[in-house]
Formats: structure tokens, C-alpha cells, sequence
């Protein structure tokens, strides 16, 4: 049987579901290695102004933040400036969150062996394959597991994870939900703007197929093999390819030969929420996506 471990991604430092949902996770999920992790919010934005699509934002700026929010996703493509980003927020975010950070820390060590991973990957939330690669190349080949999920907070599951996974090692080296190829109707085939011709051309440099890929990024499935491929490869997936993670990883993994499968989960997409009503009726599915509220079983 695969050995499975969960990249658990906290929203912010001070979110209380997202702790009372990990230690659920824990308590149902014995045999599985969970790493909880949080994204520090991005520091050097481009244009220096604050939407609410950066994680820790409290402002909205409903006519000015997509505008915004679109040049600096198209910024962090340039030539390094992703990595200036990236050391920025390393030496700002761990000093003006160092006592949240810390609080967090201490909160995960009292139910977590594993200690928290603190990311500083520039739009986390679009680049999670880079905070994976990062975690994996710094501390995660350290840990035994032969396939990683990607758990984010807002996941709900009414069954343990190696139940839910464990038919997909067989077949597959990468599982995402609604992987397919990508299509023009689909919101992210061409955002930020180019980013398509951009992906096919990164692909093209290095003599692999151009066809591009879609999935819906959380509860993905990743095989030790894969990550230690990409390391080896040296594939920077720091903005490079110029997509977001929800086409780059599934893109580039089924260009180099990986075996990718879609996963067969009837009750996880991007939106709306899931009642608990629903979850309930319907709790033989075993996994949902988004459940923004804790349900009973969580807060008794």
C-alpha cells in the first residue's frame, strides 16, 4: 500500500477552522504524514497597491484591485522579478509576522509532530507548485511517503484520505480534478493575458508537446517519483511557465511522460459551498470542496 503524507495549506496565521479541521484530519488519518503550512502575504506588489486576492489583505479595492492584481501577476513573469518577490517576503513577512508565526508554530506542534512550513512563493495561491517544489527540495525528501496530497483548508472529507486516494497509485504518477485539456472557454487558457502562447513557446524550448492542460489545483495527487524528477530536471516553476499552477504543473507533468489521471470526485468544485445538509446526504462520496464553515463533527 502507498505511503500517503498532505501539504495542509493554511488561509492565514490566525485562522481557528483551519486548525480545528487539521486536527480532525489527524485524528482520522493516523498512518498519513500531514505538513501544515501557511503563505506570508506578498510584499512587493506590483502596482504598490493591495487587493483582496493577496492572502492577509483586509482592504478591497473593488475598481483599482483587478486592475492591479493583473499587472502583477503579469510582472512576477518577468526575468527576477518572482525571485525578488520571493526575498522580500522572506525578510519583511518573518519579521512583521514573527509572533504570529510563532503562535501558529506552537498551536501545530501541540497535534503535529511535523513542524509548520512557512512559504514566501509570491501569490501563493497561483504558484502552490512552487511552494510544493520549494518544501520538497528544502525539508519534504526528508520525509517517507510515496504520494503527496495537496490539502487545502476549505477540503472536507467523510472518509480517511488513504481510502479516498488509494485506487489512483496504481495507474497514475499525478491525479488532478477536472484535468483535461485546456479549452478557450476556460478562464485561465489565456490569464493573465498570453499566457497560453507563453506556455506552448516554454515548451517548445525544450522539444516537449505544446498541448496545454487544466485541473482545478487542491486535493491534487503527486507521486514522490514526480517531485524528485522535477528536481532533478531543474524545472523552475517560479513563474515560469507564465500561467498559474491550475495549468503549469498539469501542463508540464504530461508534456515529460507522467502518467496523469483525473480524480472521480463528484462533490469537489471550484464553487459554490457545500451545505452540511448536502455533505451528509451524499457522505459516501467521501470528498468536498468548498466547505467554508466547520461542520458538527468538527466543532463538538
Amino acid at each position: 500500500m502507498s505511503k500517503f503524507a498532505a501539504f495542509y495549506l493554511f488561509p492565514d496565521t490566525h485562522s481557528e477552522m483551519a486548525l480545528r479541521r487539521l486536527r480532525r484530519l489527524r485524528a482520522i488519518n493516523p498512518d498519513v504524514k500531514f505538513v501544515p503550512a501557511v503563505g506570508i502575504r506578498q510584499f512587493l506588489y506590483l502596482p504598490m497597491v493591495v487587493d483582496e486576492k493577496i492572502p492577509g489583505s483586509t482592504r478591497t479595492l473593488r475598481l483599482i484591485g483587478p486592475v492591479s492584481h493583473l499587472i502583477n501577476s503579469v510582472a512576477l513573469s518577468a526575468s527576477g522579478v518572482f525571485g525578488l518577490s520571493h526575498a522580500i517576503n522572506k525578510k519583511v513577512g518573518a519579521f512583521t509576522g514573527h509572533s504570529k508565526l510563532i503562535e501558529l508554530r506552537n498551536r501545530v506542534r501541540q497535534m503535529e509532530p511535523q513542524s509548520l512550513h512557512v512559504d514566501f512563493t509570491p501569490m501563493v495561491l497561483y504558484n502552490s507548485d512552487h511552494a510544493i517544489m520549494h518544501w520538497f527540495k528544502t525539508s519534504g525528501k526528508q520525509l517517507d511517503f510515496d504520494y503527496l496530497i495537496f490539502y487545502e483548508y476549505d477540503i472536507y472529507t467523510t472518509k480517511p484520505l488513504d481510502t479516498i486516494y488509494r485506487a489512483y497509485p496504481k495507474y497514475y504518477d499525478a491525479c488532478f480534478n477536472e484535468y483535461g485539456k485546456s479549452t478557450q472557454s476556460w478562464h485561465f487558457h489565456n490569464f493573465p493575458p498570453g499566457c497560453g502562447r507563453a506556455t506552448r513557446k516554454w515548451l517548445r524550448q525544450r522539444k516537449l508537446p505544446t498541448t496545454l492542460y487544466r485541473s482545478i489545483f487542491g486535493g491534487n495527487l503527486i507521486s514522490r517519483r514526480v517531485l524528485e524528477r522535477l528536481e532533478e530536471l531543474e524545472i523552475d516553476l517560479s513563474g515560469t511557465p507564465y500561467c498559474i499552477d491550475e495549468m503549469r504543473l498539469p501542463t508540464v507533468l504530461t508534456a515529460l511522460g507522467f502518467r496523469c489521471g483525473k480524480l472521480n470526485f463528484p462533490f469537489y468544485r471550484y464553487r459554490p459551498v457545500w451545505s452540511e445538509k448536502e455533505i451528509f446526504s451524499n457522505k459516501d462520496a467521501g470528498i468536498f470542496h468548498p466547505v467554508k464553515t466547520l461542520t458538527l463533527t468538527e466543532t463538538e
